[in-house]
């Protein structure tokens, strides 16, 4: 095979704004065809193939599956990944899912055991080990740099998806409805703070056991002067257990966070590292760096991905992209994935299991590896 032929799912906002002008990059054509682009509303599918050049669009995911294609992107709502994903397995194409792979750990269990009865490969985002300052903040912990880890915060807020600058125009591309976050299935659980549970999780390791407290906050919302009751938990925060008195606090939330900037502190009985999307810094004993004030500054930049390079630095959801770059390597090259479904099943498991905590009072054991 010489590149690998790709349908993608869904042309909403996370399409429209990432990964579509990725996968339309004249530097990759060489490995990926974008082949069809497929959406349920009328008028959506064939707008995007007109502007990011696919080849085909499809209105009708079923008829986009019977394409020779090698490769699924899905990009839908959380709530039809599962679907999708078994419907793309049993059609013999390889997968990339965006965050979330599914909402319960039965359904992961189930699109995990068909991929590998048919010998499908599988992405699932986030792909935050990729990171490279992920990679090393790992290593760091693993070596005793701060210690033994005490704990571990991390956590995402925005105000909602109603008020993102791309929906505001009225056209076909850009009207993105954003009622299915609120409604089941949907929320900053599987929305956001999956990036930080596969962060904490790929540098500390397995989680054991997770209790919580979930809410709803506002119980309606609009967008464009249409009412949306919010039915699912936008106001989640998690407590893990990771075993030997090592634990994390994890939230995502739908309100304002404005002015924060760490997305990730780790706490250690000789010191604390403390990173955000400009880079890290390292406090502790001055004797365990040689430094004055004990205070290494170390820059990390995460747009230092693999696989991005060029303009696909300068375009948002780079992430995105450097996970389905992920996969067109492991399919051109045979390779199992760095990005593992198990991975993302365990992350699935704490959020699922984070709500039924939350609901009854009684923290969960947790039973998935990776």
């Amino acid at each position: 095979m010489e590149k690998v032929k790709i349908g993608l799912a869904g042309c909403g906002s996370v399409s429209q704004r990432g990964l579509l002008p990725h996968l339309s990059q004249d530097d990759i054509k060489d490995r990926v065809e974008l082949t069809a682009v497929m959406d349920v509303v009328p008028g959506r599918a064939e707008a995007t193939a007109e502007k990011f050049g696919a080849k085909l669009w499809f209105e009708d995911y079923d008829k986009m599956l019977a394409l020779e294609i090698d490769a699924v992107v899905i990009a839908s709502p959380i709530p039809v990944h599962y679907e999708q994903a078994m419907k793309a397995i049993a059609a013999g194409k390889h997968l990339h899912l965006n965050k979330t792979m599914t909402t319960t750990k039965a359904e992961a269990d189930e699109v995990i055991e068909a991929a590998r009865k048919a010998g499908i490969k599988i992405v699932a985002s986030p792909g935050q080990m990729l990171s490279p300052a992920n990679q090393r903040i790992k290593k760091m912990v693993k070596e005793g740099v701060i210690g033994k880890a005490y704990w571990a915060e991390s956590g995402m807020s925005w105000i909602g998806h109603e008020y993102e600058p791309f929906r505001a125009a009225d056209d076909v591309l850009s009207n993105v409805d954003p009622s299915w976050y609120y409604k089941r299935g949907g929320g900053p659980m599987y929305d956001m703070a999956v990036y930080c549970l596969h962060t904490v999780t790929g540098i500390l390791g397995l989680a054991r056991r997770v209790t919580a407290v979930s809410g709803i906050g506002l119980k309606e919302r609009e967008f464009k002067g249409e009412r949306i009751p919010v039915e699912m938990d936008d106001n989640t925060h998690l407590l893990l257990d990771f075993g030997d008195s090592t634990f994390a606090f994890i939230y995502g939330t739908n309100c304002s966070d404005a002015g924060r900037e760490t997305t990730l502190r780790i706490c250690g009985s000789a010191g604390v590292i403390q990173a955000s999307y400009t880079g890290m810094e390292i406090f502790g004993d001055p004797q365990l760096y040689g430094l004055p004030r004990g205070r290494l500054n170390a820059p990390v930049q995460y747009a230092d991905l693999p696989y991005v390079t060029g303009v696909h630095r300068e375009l948002p959801e780079l992430h995105v992209y450097a996970d389905i770059m992920h996969l067109v390597d492991c399919i051109l090259n045979d390779k199992e994935p760095i990005v593992t479904a198990e991975h993302a099943r365990h992350v699935i498991e704490i959020i699922e299991k984070g709500y039924i905590a939350a609901q009854t009072g009684q923290t969960q054991e947790l039973t998935t590896t990776f």
